[in-house]
């Protein structure tokens, strides 16, 4: 299950239809200010230096909106940001669209996905939500097993919810809410430059 970093919020519930529709409509604005105090944060470690002998995680591959699919040997060769969201809740619309900003200041050796932890039958609202928001990356639909906290990327409490893979495909950063975007732009820099971090604009 995944519950909005914003306490307070209904839970995520897998498998259940959803009441509500996403707040994201053409013409409403969402990066208003004051939602960002409202957002948590939390990090879980940057771990630089790791050799390809290290044990990767298990395969992975989720569908798009559109019929494609993903998976973690395409992603293979460079740092990849993977962002856990919900169509319905403001912190991951915030997030989503902060994170557009933030990948093209970033390394081009860096790849960027999000995924729905929403059910199949929401695709739509999903596409519509990555539409409404202008992104330039994917948006994905999440397997069975990711959607129950049960696929390699393992229980995803919270949305937003940030992983930073390395280009061997090992998570070697992850955090939550819209203020880790900072740390997630330093971690993904020095994953992507060889341990030198520098300037990016993700914040």
């Amino acid at each position: 299950m995944a519950r909005s970093s914003r306490s307070g919020r209904e839970p995520f519930k897998a498998g259940k239809s959803l009441g509500r529709r996403s707040f994201v409509a053409s013409g409403i604005p969402i990066l208003t200010g004051c939602f960002l105090s409202l957002t948590c944060g939390g990090t879980r470690g940057f771990a630089p230096g790791m050799s390809e002998d290290v044990k990767s995680m298990a395969p992975w591959i989720f569908a798009g909106t559109d019929g494609s699919a993903v998976s973690a040997a395409d992603m293979r060769g460079r740092a990849t940001i993977v962002l856990f969201l919900t169509t319905y809740d403001t912190a991951s619309q915030i997030a989503a669209a902060r994170f557009d900003h933030c990948i093209h200041s970033l390394s081009r050796r860096t790849n960027a996905i999000a995924v729905a932890m929403e059910p199949p039958d929401h695709a739509v609202l999903v596409s519509t939500f990555h539409d409404s928001l202008k992104l330039s990356y994917p948006i994905l639909m999440p397997d069975p097993a990711t959607l129950v906290g049960q696929g390699p990327f393992g229980a995803i409490g919270v949305v937003p919810t940030w992983v930073v893979l390395d280009a061997y495909g090992r998570e070697v950063w992850r955090g939550v809410g819209v203020r880790a975007l900072p740390e997630l732009g330093d971690a993904v820099s020095r994953l992507a430059d060889g341990g030198e971090s520098r300037s990016h604009g993700c914040s």
